[in-house]
């Protein structure tokens, strides 16, 4: 069964919240440390609960679920 993925994005937070992760990139480029700036905790919340989704919706056929959860490297995911 091929299923669709259901995401629902808002596309200008979904900019706001990859201009901060490329920020964060660009200070572990260059070895500085990251202040965060009011609202950065709501956006990066908001960047793992898509990631959740992805994993919930995606995880039988990609693994994406098993690799989120498996962070100890204890279980091989197929």
């Amino acid at each position: 069964m091929n299923e669709q993925y259901v995401l629902h994005i808002d596309g200008q937070l979904f900019r706001a919240q990859r201009k901060l992760l490329m920020e964060i990139a660009n200070l572990a480029h260059h070895k500085r440390s990251y202040k965060p700036t009011p609202g950065d905790e709501g956006l990066l919340e908001g960047l793992m609960g898509l990631t959740d989704t992805i994993a919930d919706q995606a995880h039988d056929r990609h693994g994406v679920d098993c690799l989120l959860n498996n962070a100890a490297g204890g279980t091989r995911c197929k």
